[in-house]
């Protein structure tokens, strides 16, 4: 089943993507919030529902379930992969939960068999945030392809993109067809223009933006190659750099979505200079680089205000993370090897001038 109409080059879109992720339904929309929010709305999680997500991601992992009128429950993550903890996730779970909502983070994927594990024994909905994880793969699965329910991003920093777009995934024919409504004013695919079948928005993706993501996904796998052929290159050059390690990650992510390349930044090795000091000076060589999420999720002001009645939780991993973390972009993975050795003079260049930094 496929979401748009036969002729028309979404439909192809969505065919080709969810062909290259291995499941049998993709539904195009118009962002990746709004995939979240329709898989939400698809799955049945409404008032009163509990859905776990992690504390390190984009707002709108939160939000999404707010707009349905549940209850997101915030658990912490794990250092190595910066994915959501699935002992946070067991320790979080009671009688009104009724989804999980695990992000692959930076191209890694959760360790999505303990998570469906507890899904299976609580009976809950697994929609899996893959913004970060086009195309990455762990045990020969494709992201978006464990859960019910896979949503994707095409937002403009991502590794495919149209300035805006997403999609859901799913292998299940009753979700999707939900999903087809949710996502097309209450329509049933086949059915007449005029025939609505529940209250709901528009959020179709474009003709423009589907031509453009057709022509990106037969670039990716390529890309993909060259990204984590030199991330292995790059880790090589970190190496021999006290106080600038890559993510380790868990080993489970045999294909890495790398849309963020991550590092862990001990100010130590740079007497004391501040991370946040420490990637303006890295800018300032002509390296592109930023902070990523300055605090957990939960920190953001709407909820600090009590804008929306969040609990508060201690969420120590994603502090220390949010404190350290130094994020290099997708793209710069793409880069010549020649190239990516600029990364590492610049490195040493500020170690060996810290007393005129400080």
């Amino acid at each position: 089943m496929r979401g748009s109409d036969p002729d028309s080059t979404t439909r192809k879109f969505e065919h080709n993507f969810s062909d290259f992720h291995q499941v049998s339904h993709g539904i195009a929309c118009c962002n990746g919030t709004a995939a979240l929010e329709i898989s939400l709305r698809a799955a049945g999680i409404g008032d009163g529902d509990e859905v776990i997500v992690p504390g390190l991601t984009f707002i709108a992992t939160m939000t999404a379930v707010l707009q349905v009128n549940a209850t997101p429950v915030v658990v912490d993550v794990l250092y190595n992969t910066q994915c959501i903890d699935p002992e946070a996730i067991d320790e979080a779970i009671t009688d009104r939960t009724r989804a999980i909502i695990p992000v692959h983070f930076g191209g890694f994927i959760c360790d999505m068999e303990r998570i469906l594990r507890l899904a299976n024994k609580h009976d809950l909905v697994v929609i899996e945030d893959a913004a970060h994880a086009h195309g990455a793969v762990s045990k020969g699965q494709h992201a978006g392809s464990f859960g019910h329910l896979g949503a994707f991003s095409f937002q403009e920093s991502k590794t495919m993109t149209a300035g805006e777009g997403g999609i859901i995934t799913t292998n299940d024919e009753e979700l999707a067809e939900k999903a087809i409504m949710y996502r097309a004013c209450g329509r049933k695919e086949g059915e007449s223009w005029y025939k609505h079948h529940l209250v709901a928005s528009n959020h179709r993706l474009s003709e423009i933006q589907s031509a453009l993501l057709l022509a990106q996904l037969e670039r990716l796998p390529e890309q993909l190659k060259t990204k984590n052929r030199n991330a292995v290159l790059l880790a090589k050059q970190l190496a021999t750099i006290e106080g600038v390690r890559p993510l380790p990650g868990d080993q489970k992510t045999s294909l890495n979505g790398y849309y963020l390349y991550l590092l862990q930044y001990d100010r130590s090795h740079f007497a004391g200079l501040s991370r946040d000091r420490f990637v303006e000076a890295l800018e300032a060589e002509g390296i592109p680089c930023h902070i990523g999420y300055p605090w957990p999720l939960t920190r953001n002001p709407v909820f600090v205000k009590k804008e929306v009645d969040i609990p508060y939780t201690h969420l120590p991993v994603c502090d220390r993370i949010c404190a350290e973390t130094v994020v290099i972009p997708h793209r710069v993975l793409l880069s010549s090897p020649e190239e990516l050795e600029d990364i590492g003079k610049a490195i040493r260049k500020i170690q060996g001038n810290i007393s005129e930094i400080l």
